[in-house]
């Protein structure tokens, strides 16, 4: 495996003795954008021990197969839990295990989302809090494997989120489901205004996340289904990447970005090398707003925490970065986030993601993902 000393701090002038260990995008984040990488010391990864025993219980039981144009339609099967393909044997088995990778079977998070150009800095910043709960083929915390509530939906998981600041946003909020089977994600929006709840489709042509530089399947590095895309692995290699990032917890955005030096969007994070697929994704949809995507793939912790997507001409658009933090307790916990961030190359604009709050497996209870939970809360 290819490594840096760690210490080392990676910038323009000498970027070219590590070209080998950044995608094209991230040289030019490094090149152009002046972003520094300062290099720690690599650090194995193990998903929870009852993820780890699901993984063993079900090897070699879940099957995926291209379903060809009908997107639509599901291409799986036998899927119980754990991770199905501990060694991917091409880009399907692989995008399959990264869309069930082990990130707990809930998640209590406060966030802080801002807005930044690179001509101007800091736009605008929101707060939010979002809940989150694997609804099948759950590991950790009982009911386990399935919730009751959302099993003849066929529901994967339910997220539910609300704007805390500033006060012209507060009370807004949404609720929002993920199937097992490869269709919109579906849910409601509560608009404070009109004291109303939107049945809403969050649709797979490019919708944007809350106004900011992310789509929705962009969020986690793809958030849509397998069966959406053609899927290649094009190589295996070392990168350089923020799984331990180190980002602080907390209110202030400029202890994780450099947001008072441009481009006003650099994170001051730790990055690490490591054993990565590279993925080349093309879309199945006709109208879907990116030719084609470049994923890193983490070859341990099976996220992607960086991603290329490239505008219908070929060219490069946005960038997707994300980095993670170690978790409290890796026999019973996921890791915890770091930061999130997407970058718009092409109008020089960036949207940030950090975190004041994160608590995992804290046993979250199905009825707060209700319609009458949303309006509750919103008012």
């Amino acid at each position: 495996m290819l490594t840096v000393p760690a210490g080392s701090v990676i910038h323009k002038g000498n970027v070219d003795k590590v070209k080998a260990m950044l995608p094209p995008g991230l040289e030019k984040l490094v090149r152009k954008y002046e972003l520094k990488i300062k290099v720690t010391n690599y650090e194995p990864f193990h998903p929870s021990l009852n993820y780890i025993k699901a993984t063993n219980d079900n090897l070699g039981k879940t099957k995926v197969w291209d379903v060809g144009k009908d997107y639509r339609k599901a291409g799986w099967s036998n899927y119980l839990g754990g991770l199905p393909f501990p060694k991917p044997k091409d880009g399907l088995q692989l995008a399959f295990n990264f869309l069930n990778t082990y990130t707990g079977d809930d998640g209590d998070r406060f966030y802080d989302v801002t807005w930044i150009s690179a001509k101007s800095g800091i736009e605008t910043t929101e707060y939010w809090h979002w809940l989150s709960m694997r609804t099948a083929n759950r590991t950790d915390i009982d009911p386990r494997p399935t919730v009751p509530d959302f099993a003849a939906d066929r529901m994967r998981a339910a997220s539910i989120t609300f704007a805390l600041e500033p006060y012209d946003k507060q009370g807004f909020g949404a609720l929002y489901f993920s199937s097992l089977d490869p269709v919109d994600l579906t849910g409601h929006i509560y608009v404070p205004a009109m004291r109303r709840v939107l049945r809403q489709s969050f649709g797979t042509r490019g919708d944007s996340w809350n106004a900011t530089d992310f789509l929705y399947e962009d969020v986690g590095g793809y958030l849509g289904a397998a069966e959406w895309m053609n899927w290649k692995i094009v190589g295996q290699k070392t990168m350089l990447l923020p799984i331990n990032s180190g980002a602080k917890f907390g209110k202030d955005v400029k202890a994780v970005f450099d947001v008072d030096a441009w481009p006003h969007w650099n994170p001051k994070v730790n990055w690490q090398p490591r054993p990565v697929y590279v993925l080349e994704v093309k879309p199945k949809i006709p109208d879907y707003p990116y030719s084609r995507m470049l994923l890193l793939v983490d070859a341990e912790t099976f996220t992607v925490p960086y991603k290329e997507a490239f505008d219908k001409k070929g060219e490069l658009w946005k960038i997707i970065l994300g980095g993670g933090n170690v978790s409290p307790d890796p026999k019973t916990k996921p890791p915890m986030p770091g930061f999130g961030m997407a970058i718009d190359l092409q109008a020089e604009h960036a949207s940030i993601v950090t975190y004041r709050k994160f608590v995992a497996n804290s046993g979250l209870d199905p009825h707060i993902f209700t319609v009458s939970n949303l309006k509750k809360r919103g008012h």
